[in-house]
C-alpha cells in the first residue's frame, strides 16, 4: 500500500501527460518506449541559448505550500564559500539545462520578501561538487572549478532566480541540492531540496548526457538526510515541469521567518 501511496504522489508531481504531450514514454512510467530528451535541438545547447527560450519572469505555476516554514537540513560537507553573485551557475558545464525558481515568502503573512539571499550548491552531472576534493568530488579537475554554486537576491514578489543544470547522483545520497537563506547578514534556513524519483530516473536512464550513470543507489524514502517516507520528502521535492522537450523548470516557495528555523527536515 505504501508504495502505490508514494507512486501516486510522485505522477502529481510530474503527470504522464506533460510527458506523453511530447511525445515521452518511460519504461518506469509505462513499460514501453524511450524518452527524446533534447530530441528538438541540439544535444548540449548552452545554458544563455537554452534559458532563451524560457519564461523571463515568474514562472507559471507555483508551489501550493507558500506558508509551511521551511525546516533545516544538514549544511553538508560540500560548501565553499566562492561567494560568486549570478544567476547563472554552470560554469559552462554540461547537462540538461535547468531554470530554478524559488519564492522566498514570510512564513507567518504569507507576504514576499525582497533583498533576501540565496547561497546554492549542487553536483555536476557526475555527481562531483566544483572547488573542493575528498568525499566531495571523485574528479580530481573540479577542484580548480566553481560551476553549480552562486548567490542571488529575491526580487520585489520574492523570487529568486538561477540558470544551471539537472544535477548528478553521488553513492549514499539521493539527487538533492543544498542552499543557506539569508536575511542581510542572518542565515535563517540552511536546507536541501530534491526531485520526484520518477523525474530523477527518467533522466538518468534516457538523457544522452546522463545515461552512463543510470543505477543510483538512493531514493527519496531511502536517503538518509530525508529519507523514511514520502510524506517526510514531500515538502523537500521542487516541482518540476519540462519545456520544448528540452527544458526542466524547477519550482519552490521558501516560506522563513527574519530569526534562525529551529524546525528540522
Amino acid at each position: 500500500m505504501f508504495e502505490k501511496d508514494e507512486l501516486t504522489v510522485q505522477r502529481e508531481l510530474l503527470t504522464r501527460r506533460s510527458w506523453l504531450a511530447k511525445g515521452f514514454k518511460t519504461a518506469a512510467a509505462l513499460g514501453l518506449g524511450a524518452l527524446a530528451l533534447n530530441a528538438l535541438g541540439d544535444l548540449n545547447p548552452t545554458i544563455t541559448s537554452a534559458m532563451e527560450k524560457m519564461t523571463s519572469g515568474s514562472l507559471d505555476f507555483l508551489a501550493a505550500d507558500t506558508c509551511v516554514l521551511t525546516c533545516a537540513a544538514t549544511l553538508g560537507p560540500c560548501y565553499s564559500n566562492v561567494n560568486l553573485i549570478r544567476r547563472d551557475i554552470t560554469s559552462g558545464i554540461a547537462g540538461l539545462p535547468m531554470r530554478l525558481a524559488f519564492r522566498i515568502v514570510n512564513a507567518d503573512t504569507c507576504e514576499p520578501i525582497q533583498g533576501a539571499t540565496i547561497d546554492i550548491w549542487h553536483t555536476n552531472k557526475d555527481g562531483n561538487y566544483s572547488a573542493l576534493s575528498g568525499v566531495c568530488s571523485s574528479d580530481g579537475t573540479t577542484l580548480s572549478q566553481n560551476f553549480s554554486r552562486g548567490i542571488q537576491s529575491s526580487d520585489a514578489n520574492g523570487w529568486v532566480y538561477f540558470d544551471s543544470i539537472f544535477p548528478g547522483w553521488y553513492a549514499g545520497r539521493v539527487t538533492h541540492m543544498h542552499l543557506t537563506v539569508r536575511i542581510g547578514t542572518t542565515s535563517v534556513v540552511t536546507t536541501q531540496f530534491f526531485f520526484a524519483d520518477r523525474v530523477a530516473e527518467t533522466i538518468y536512464r534516457n538523457h544522452p548526457l546522463y545515461v552512463g550513470r543510470p543505477n543510483r543507489d538512493t531514493t527519496n524514502t531511502t536517503d538518509n538526510v530525508i529519507g523514511g517516507n514520502i510524506s517526510r520528502a514531500l515538502p523537500f521535492i521542487m516541482t518540476t515541469k519540462l519545456v520544448q522537450n528540452k527544458y526542466l523548470q524547477a519550482v519552490k516557495t521558501l516560506a522563513v521567518r527574519t530569526t534562525a528555523t529551529t524546525c528540522n527536515a
